[in-house]
């Protein structure tokens, strides 16, 4: 841990530890910091309490205790935890969500682990049922964090849930994240912090707008030796606490980055260690220069000069730099099995990357970084957080906030960002889940903040629809389209794995039309522009349209439908973050039954805001109806306060895929 190369840089400071004794005139705090002698007895009045809210259950009661402690090991932070949550409804889906327990740790290094696991369910009527904390079982969730799960037993109507534990931490530059909020209200909260005397740390309330959070440092003097300076006394004790009541429920609304992004927290990160106590600096600077310290990504790749030559042979054979890189980016996409692990650092040997074995991001974009290196590009190593993971928050330098890495080049002023592990991709066209907002590029002796913005990671569909209505409501006609970005990802992947053309077009294009019937289809990869995908098919739906005796009625939106609008209410705090851009283009012409005719329009309408933007246009002559349907949706972030706007094209995209024209003989 370099933590310890930090911390102990010079002999001359020595750290000194005696017991406390604590005397009968002690402050209370110091009773309230012992959190798990509350465990096991829950007063009745919180049943009874009337909740102020309509969620299926509740947050009682958070609690936590945090000390740093000296071992023959080392330093570690040992934080007690303590949670109780009152579950309210009776539906089994809501009460079977209220009693799954997960605690996520870091286990990578060791550096996190769980002891002193208790829980116990309480019910209304005073008797209790204890877990057998034997049954609970630890999940991957990726190359550095696993999980506690367990369910609580017996959980009815009115139980009280409540489970104790300890995280112990050997890394303490930074402690883990104290949340208060949650997708459920939180009665109370609080955080105690007994500081030492040989470290301090930084409190960063984040999210906190929505109620009061109280912050208050207690001096407890645990002496009763009397004030005459020829005496020895013992040193104060200090406890900062952090306390909250009525938290609000995490307004977890459609398209937000994650969670932790909007949830009422405090962050710690050392500030002052040491006898005396010194300050310590906290900056990306000192990040990237212990990744080049520990973790060096450019001396890792240069033990592997067969991959540089690789990368050097290809180089060889192509005359522009994109070439070059796209060439190199398709010989470790096509080679690679990726184990569906994401990682920052490729640990151990790189071998057996492109033997088809599988392997993790790290190492798969390692790979990639040595390549292209060796091509003549001057790519560079993109530490990245996941959108799950949440946003980077540059005001707290951590190399913590990193999960993913990604690839990052630029070229004749365009920028690259590449994932060799995302199947049938290519540069700029990245997972959805690593589409956030910002990363750390990494230099060789330094770094820069890069804003993530693929240019091919969009949701394109230009599609060009003739067909022929019948007197009997059948449609049928001809399907010619161009994708773009994700969609073209998919049909490249499923192509691959052999799946039927026909079935595939089905997927893309007629999903919700269980007896279309999709004919002569055929898909191509643009020879020129992989990232293309032409796509052209015969097709016909029955029963597409309702017969009347004297008219025709039937949806305008053959395919591009969106039937509900992902914002459901009406007004919203927190930004929009859809996925990627969509851009959708279709245009239709559609020749009625002999006989039926609309009224002559010619007719151009459009919804827009900046970055967004649906535009109709509509013409007809005889029997044959044209019109064309753009939705343009060029930005990928919002803020709150243009939310009405952006709800309002997706409303209108509802409507024009729920209308139906009613045509008269």
């Amino acid at each position: 841990m370099q933590l310890f190369y930090r911390l102990f840089l010079t002999n001359l400071i020595v750290l000194t530890f005696s017991g406390v004794s604590l005397s009968q005139n002690d402050s209370s705090v110091l009773e309230q910091i012992q959190i798990f002698d509350k465990f096991g007895s829950v007063p009745q009045s919180q049943f009874r309490q009337a909740p102020n809210h309509d969620y299926p259950f509740e947050y009682l009661l958070k609690e936590s205790t945090i000390r740093i402690v000296e071992r023959p090991s080392g330093i570690v932070a040992i934080i007690d935890n303590l949670v109780r949550i009152r579950v309210l409804s009776d539906d089994q889906l809501e009460k079977a969500e209220a009693s799954l327990v997960g605690i996520p740790f870091y286990f990578q290094d060791g550096i996190e682990t769980i002891t002193n696991l208790e829980a116990i369910t309480h019910q209304p009527d005073g008797s209790q049922v204890r877990f057998d904390t034997e049954n609970a079982r630890t999940v991957d969730l990726n190359s550095r964090y696993k999980i506690i799960e367990f369910e609580m037993p017996e959980v009815q109507q009115g139980s009280i849930l409540e489970y104790k534990y300890t995280l112990e931490r050997r890394y303490i530059e930074e402690l883990p994240n104290f949340y208060m909020a949650h997708r459920v209200p939180t009665k109370k909260a609080a955080l105690y912090l007994r500081n030492s005397e040989f470290i301090r740390y930084d409190a960063v309330p984040l999210h906190v707008e929505d109620f009061d959070l109280h912050f208050e440092e207690h001096r407890v003097d645990t002496s009763n030796v009397p004030l005459l300076f020829t005496l020895r006394r013992p040193n104060p004790i200090y406890i900062e606490e952090w306390e909250a009541e009525d938290i609000p429920a995490v307004d977890a609304s459609s398209y937000i980055s994650s969670i932790d992004d909007i949830r009422a927290q405090i962050k710690f990160q050392i500030s002052e260690f040491g006898i005396p106590r010194q300050p310590l600096e906290n900056s990306w600077e000192f990040v990237a220069a212990q990744i080049l310290r520990n973790r060096n990504p450019y001396q890792q790749i240069e033990r592997y000069t067969e991959f540089q030559q690789m990368g050097e042979e290809i180089g060889a054979s192509l005359n522009s730099m994109e070439e070059i890189q796209d060439s190199v980016f398709q010989a470790v996409n096509s080679s690679v099995q990726f184990s569906g692990v994401n990682s920052v650092f490729a640990e151990g040997d790189l071998s057996h990357v492109l033997e088809g074995e599988p392997a993790d991001q790290a190492e798969i974009n390692t790979v990639l970084l040595t390549m292209l290196r060796g091509a003549g590009i001057d790519a560079k190593p993109l530490y990245i957080s996941g959108r799950e993971f949440g946003r980077i928050d540059q005001s707290f330098p951590s190399i913590f906030q990193f999960n993913w890495l990604l690839i990052f080049s630029e070229i004749n002023g365009q920028q690259y960002f590449m994932d060799a592990s995302f199947p049938h991709s290519m540069p700029n066209l990245i997972p959805i889940e690593s589409y956030n907002v910002q990363g750390m590029a990494l230099t060789t002796d330094d770094y820069q903040w890069i804003d993530i913005s693929p240019e091919r990671s969009v949701f394109d569909l230009d599609i060009d629809i003739t067909a022929s209505l019948s007197s009997n409501g059948t449609l049928t006609g001809t399907l010619n389209a161009q994708t773009r970005g994700y969609p073209s990802q998919r049909i490249r992947r499923d192509m691959q794995s052999g799946r039927p053309v026909s079935e595939i077009i089905r997927e893309t294009f007629f999903d919700i039309y269980t007896d279309a019937v999709i004919s002569e289809g055929s898909l191509e990869i643009n020879s020129q522009n992989r990232n293309i995908v032409d796509v052209a098919t015969d097709f016909e739906i029955p029963n597409y349209a309702a017969s009347f005796r004297d008219g025709i009625e039937f949806r305008p939106m053959v395919v591009g439908y969106l039937f509900r609008n992902p914002f459901e209410s009406t007004q919203r705090r927190v930004p929009i973050t859809l996925d990627a851009p969509e851009l959708l283009s279709i245009h239709y012409t559609v020749d009625l039954p002999d006989g039926f005719s609309v009224d002559e329009m010619g007719e151009t309408r459009a919804t827009s805001l900046q970055g967004a933007a649906l535009r109709e246009q509509y013409n007809s002559e005889g029997n044959t109806v044209e019109y064309t349907f753009d939705i343009e949706i060029s930005r990928k972030e919002f803020p709150a306060d243009v939310y009405s706007q952006l709800r309002r094209i997706y409303e209108r995209w509802v409507f024009l895929s729920n209308e139906t024209w009613y045509i008269e003989d």
